[in-house]
């Protein structure tokens, strides 16, 4: 409080000024106005631009810890670009890539060794193409004794019946029957053999256009079988009709053609399968020959 006559600093309350004496009302004196300390608003400054510059990095979808990744893009203009499609699981995902070309395998690779059991199975079946060869020369030489032996002694065999010589007639034709009947045996063995063994996944296309070649063959000598089984020598006109039937199926272009054909796709297969690895071909599986052939009597 200050006198209102000589402006002395008066305690509170105090009616009397001690220096002049006057008895007055005093004035309150006004509270001197605190002074702002500028330091304060440039820390309220700093703050402000640091808000802001924490906005704009939200909005500009770089903020790791609350926005979702997106496809980054070349503009930078934060507030005209137009949003990514967000993917189902909430995050923009980049279209996929072009697959690249299948990897070729690079030349000079070495091939892989053979697994043992294609080994064995193989080697099993060269033993019985061995075989098949054998049972080709064989069964030849008795169907020419079938048809170019009975051809040549037809007229000896009509002189005997004529004379009456029943002991030379009776069957003529055992001897050969006989042969024949043994080689068909011996086919069926083969394939029966051959059957003993199971193939191994990797061979089992080869085994089964082989088999095929051993069944056609089989079945052709069966043929051959039927019909001179059924030729009587005491009738001329039987041992025509045998005669006929052999020539027929020799002159049977499909009947021969199936037989090699068979044989060419055994061939080609197993030559697929050797080259699947670090091995040579140990057999091939040729065509009937000359002088080895079913039909080449």
């Amino acid at each position: 409080m200050k006198c209102a006559k000589c402006g002395l600093d008066l305690p509170a309350n105090t009616r009397q000024c001690p220096k002049c004496g006057s008895i007055n009302e005093f004035e309150q004196a006004p509270v001197a106005p605190k002074k702002k300390n500028p330091m304060l608003f440039v820390i309220i400054g700093l703050a402000i631009v640091g808000l802001l510059a924490l906005a704009i990095y939200a909005m500009s979808g770089k903020n790791l810890a609350s926005a979702p990744g997106g496809v980054q893009r070349n503009d930078t203009n934060i507030t005209t670009a137009p949003p990514g499609s967000p993917a189902p699981s909430g995050i923009v995902t980049a279209p996929p890539g072009k697959p690249g070309s299948p990897e070729k395998t690079p030349a000079g690779v070495a091939k892989p060794k053979p697994p043992q059991s294609v080994v064995d199975y193989l080697a099993y079946v060269k033993k019985v193409e061995e075989h098949r060869q054998m049972l080709l020369k064989d069964t030849s030489a008795a169907l020419l004794l079938a048809v170019g032996g009975q051809a040549k002694s037809y007229e000896a065999i009509l002189d005997s019946i004529d004379s009456g010589d029943s002991a030379a007639v009776s069957d003529p034709m055992a001897d050969m029957r006989k042969e024949l009947n043994r080689q068909y045996g011996n086919w069926q063995e083969t394939v029966k053999f051959f059957d003993q063994k199971p193939a191994p996944p990797e061979c089992r296309e080869f085994a089964g256009a082989y088999r095929a070649v051993l069944a056609s063959e089989t079945e052709t000598i069966k043929r051959e079988v039927a019909i001179t089984s059924k030729i009587d020598v005491t009738k001329g006109d039987s041992i025509s009709q045998g005669l006929v039937g052999m020539l027929g199926m020799q002159k049977d272009s499909n009947l021969q053609a199936t037989i090699d054909k068979s044989a060419d796709d055994a061939d080609g297969k197993l030559t697929t399968l050797v080259s699947n690895y670090d091995m040579e071909k140990p057999f091939d599986v040729p065509r009937e020959k000359q002088g080895g052939s079913l039909l080449g009597f």
